[in-house]
This record gives structure tokens, C-alpha cells and sequence, in this order.
């Protein structure tokens, strides 16, 4: 039998601790994933990694999957047993067949269907979400809602990498590019959203992450959103719950632009699309849903003071977009 007590106590720590796996309990309709975006130095390639775990109706039919994603448009599904998923309960830990990931590193040891991919990335100069009572994760007050549809972690907001990977035969060497960890859990993707990501600004230490979606409530839907900056390891959130705004949003297949204000700051930002891969998305726990997504989009970036003055302006590549609209 289930011990209440142990219960509550990793009810209570999970909300603290976004980034370990939240779905101990879970026995049907729930999904979690962890989403690893790497680059090597020259920033001509980008892998995406996405560990995560997938119970339908029936627990019995659940199972482990990485799906993988580059920046030629080259997409993976590798389903495994539930029984080889494997997970720490106090930090960041998880196995998957012999595949291991954590915020500090990942080791793929990867056989199956076609694809062979082995080697260590290692990561350092990590930059954390700064968390407190009211925010400790990325969803701020919302964490404490237990029946959202579908939740939102940031792990790593920014990192260098250390080490390589040979993916079907060649050896590509990650060190002294960057990468970004993110992660969902819960039931389903939203029915709509929009996703952009990207901290491959050149040379700069800078973080860019946007997401709005349709977010049931009670019987009725609101347009929430979440959008993050971190420049040189400040970092600055807007969303639903801080009053920041959406003052413009504009898109197509093609582009999205925008215009994101709050008290102090006012950002614009366009995402040119570009060649993009289809990925399994979870509906009700199961990976029944497919949508398209890109890590090789164009994102312009402007951030300014409500004076006018302009705090950052750059451009991002290899950056990662999801338009289910």
C-alpha cells in the first residue's frame, strides 16, 4: 500500500524540484519529457534529445521513448520498455536502456532501428532559474495548481558543452558550444501553442525562450504565456502571472513576430521557420499527436528599456520553433 506520509513529502519536494521526474505516482494518462538541445562550437549543428515516458489509458501499454531531432530535419522515435526507465528521487537522474541523463550530463548509448549514436556530453558554466517561494519554477504560482493540463520546467537556461557524440558513424565534438534543458509533464500538450527557443546568440551568454498556449481553466480557456531572457547570467521572466503583456503576435508557418512588454522592459522578436522534423506529442498521456518543429529557425531579438534604450539586440541561430495553431 502507498504510504500517505512519503507521499506528501515528494508531493511537497517535486514543487521545489520542477527538473526530477514529477510522475511517481502516475498510473495512467500522463507523459513527461525532458527536452536536451546541444550545438558544437562552429554552430552549424544542433541535437535535439528528448528523454520521457508515456502511460495511455492502461499502464500496462505505457512505455520509455528519446525521440531525436537535428537541424537537417531528421527525426527518431525509439520506444522502450517502462520497465527501463529508471529515475533518482532526490535530483535529476534518469536512465533510459543504458542512456543516461542529468543537468550535468548525458551518455547515449543508442542501437536500435537503424540508429547507432554513443559518446558523453558533459556540462559546465550552468545557468539556474532563480526560484523562491512564489516562483519556484518557470510556471511562478501556478506550480501549486495540481490539475493543469500540461506543466513546464526549465532545467538548464543556459551551458557549455564537454565532449562528443558519434551519430551514425561520425564523431561530432559539442565542446565549447552551448546547450539548454527544458522540460513538460502532466496529461496533454496544449490543444494550441507556440514555442521558440534559442541561446546560440554567437558568442554572447544569452537565453531566449517564448511559449503561449490555450490553457483550459475551470470549464473555460485563457491565453497564458511564458517568456524568458537571461543575458549574462541575469535573467528576466515574463508571463501571465507577473502582468507582463502580448502586444503583438503575428504568425504563420513561415514567420512569428511579436512584442512582449511589462513594467520595465519591452521586447520584439521574429522567428523565421525553417526546415523542421515531425515529433511524437502527448494526448492524454499518449503519444498519439504529431506536430512539426524546427531547430534551425532565424530569431531576431530586440530588448529595450521603457526609455527607449536599447538593452540587447542580436540574432539567434539554430533556434528551435513549434507552431500548433
Amino acid at each position: 500500500m502507498m504510504n500517505l506520509l512519503d507521499k506528501l513529502k515528494y508531493d511537497l519536494y517535486k514543487i521545489y524540484h520542477p527538473e526530477i521526474f514529477q510522475g511517481r505516482y502516475k498510473k495512467k494518462s500522463y507523459f513527461e519529457g525532458w527536452y536536451f538541445k546541444i550545438i558544437n562550437k562552429e554552430m552549424d549543428y544542433a541535437l535535439a534529445i528528448i528523454p520521457g515516458i508515456s502511460i495511455g489509458e492502461n499502464y500496462k501499454d505505457g512505455h520509455a521513448f528519446i525521440q531525436l531531432l537535428d537541424n537537417n530535419g531528421y527525426t527518431h522515435y525509439i520506444s522502450y520498455n517502462l520497465s527501463e526507465f529508471q529515475f533518482d528521487e532526490g535530483q535529476f537522474i534518469i536512465s533510459i536502456g543504458g542512456n543516461y541523463f542529468s543537468k550535468n550530463y548525458m551518455k547515449l548509448n543508442i542501437d536500435r532501428e537503424g540508429t547507432r549514436i554513443y559518446g558523453k556530453v558533459y556540462f559546465t558554466n550552468i545557468v539556474d532559474l532563480p526560484k523562491s517561494f512564489l516562483k519556484p519554477g518557470i510556471m511562478g504560482p501556478f506550480s501549486y495548481v495540481p490539475f493543469m493540463e500540461c506543466f513546464h520546467g526549465i532545467v538548464n537556461i543556459h551551458h557549455k558543452n564537454i565532449g562528443y557524440l558519434n551519430i551514425n558513424g561520425n564523431k561530432v565534438d559539442f565542446t565549447q558550444g552551448y546547450g539548454y534543458i527544458e522540460k513538460d509533464w502532466g496529461r496533454s500538450f496544449p490543444e494550441k501553442w507556440i514555442w521558440i527557443q534559442s541561446n546560440h546568440f554567437g558568442n554572447d551568454n544569452v537565453t531566449f525562450m517564448f511559449s503561449v498556449a490555450k490553457i483550459p481553466w475551470f470549464g473555460f480557456h485563457f491565453r497564458g504565456f511564458l517568456a524568458l531572457i537571461q543575458i549574462n547570467g541575469h535573467v528576466h521572466v515574463f508571463a501571465t502571472y507577473t502582468n507582463a503583456r502580448i502586444k503583438l503576435l503575428k504568425y504563420n508557418d513561415a514567420r512569428i513576430s511579436a512584442v512582449i512588454e511589462d513594467k520595465h522592459y519591452r521586447v520584439k522578436f521574429q522567428a523565421d521557420n525553417n526546415i523542421g522534423g515531425y515529433l511524437k506529442a502527448p494526448g492524454k498521456g499518449a503519444m498519439t499527436r504529431v506536430v512539426k518543429e524546427s531547430i534551425n529557425a532565424r530569431l531576431r531579438l530586440k530588448i529595450m528599456d521603457k526609455q527607449g534604450r536599447v538593452i540587447y539586440s542580436g540574432t539567434g541561430t539554430n533556434t528551435g520553433v513549434e507552431i500548433s495553431m
